[in-house]
Parts: structure tokens; sequence; C-alpha cells
């Protein structure tokens, strides 16, 4: 899970939307922080620390797609968002169903095996030829076993069969795929 950042473009946000008009804000709850405000945190903590360009437009894909999937509420309830609608220093483990809808919204928005790739290759220095990786984890995974494995980590079921499964695969496919 990427690391909880807080950018300046979040500051930015906050302040234009304080220039707005209670009926301007649609998007807020009498009772509950500004979607916007909310939808910024969740960007700014899947695209993580020293965001790229594609990174950063992940992580604006998968706030919009989590809230379409969840409403605030149920991500306060989760331990996720906060009163006050910032993102948790520190994310809990998820209950099945939260840990589903983050999947359903991360899938939306990146291939993982594509995700996959690029973090090893950066971890490696560039010594991992990226195609034959990535075809490696394609043929060794079906789209519902890497979902399953992403959803059991979320719940903190590290010692789940389809981690171990995702885990064997990624190590298989590094050997197969690292360049001499």
């Amino acid at each position: 899970m990427p690391h909880v950042v807080y950018r300046a473009s979040a500051l930015v946000l906050g302040v234009l939307l304080a220039g707005c008009s209670d009926d301007a804000r649609e998007d807020k709850d009498d009772n509950g922080p500004d979607r916007a405000v909310v939808e910024q945190g969740l960007a700014d903590l899947y695209a993580g620390d020293h965001a790229t360009e594609q990174d950063a437009e992940s992580g604006a894909c998968f706030a919009e797609e989590l809230l379409d999937r969840a409403d605030v509420g149920l991500l306060q309830d989760a331990g996720i968002i906060t009163s006050s609608g910032d993102v948790a220093a520190e994310l809990p483990a998820f209950d099945a169903t939260t840990a589903k809808l983050w999947v359903d919204a991360q899938f939306a928005c990146v291939d993982y095996v594509e995700e996959s790739t690029r973090a090893l290759l950066a971890q490696t220095k560039g010594k991992l030829q990226q195609e034959k990786y990535a075809d490696c984890l394609r043929e060794a995974l079906t789209d519902d076993q890497l979902r399953a494995a992403v959803e059991a980590t979320l719940t903190g079921s590290w010692d789940a069969p389809e981690v171990t499964e995702l885990a064997n695969a990624q190590a298989d496919c590094r050997r197969l795929a690292a360049a001499s």
C-alpha cells in the first residue's frame, strides 16, 4: 500500500474551497467532510511520496473511483477518513467489504501487473527484463487471483493462500526476468 503523503496541492485545494459559498459546495454533507477534500487526500495517499505524473493521475482516478463506490461515511467507519475529512495517519486493516471496494477502485485505474513491474524495475535499478516479468506474472495468476491476494493483504490476512501464491509468482517471475 502506498505511503501517506500530504502535498501542497491539498492545501491549495483547501484555500480554493474556502472561497466558495456553502451553496457552491454541493458535495459537502452537512454532517461530514467535503468530498473534494477527501478525494484529494485519497489521491495523495494513493500516489505516495515522490509521485510521478503517472502516480498522480492514478491517485486521482483511484480517489474518484473509491468515492463513487463508497461514501465518506463508510470510509470514516472503516478508519480511512477522520471526522475532519483527512486521511488517517495510519490505515487500519480493512473489513472484507472495504477491501473489495478499495481493490475495485484500484484495479479500475491501474493494471496491477504493470504496477508490479514498474515497482520491481525501480527496486532492481533497471536490472529486469520488464516484458518477461510482466508476461510471466500474467501467465501465473488470473485477475481474480490478483484481486483476492490484494484484498487479503488489505484485511491483514498475510498468511492467506492467495498472498502466498502472489508472493511466489512474483519471486519466480523476478528470477526468470533478471537481467544479466
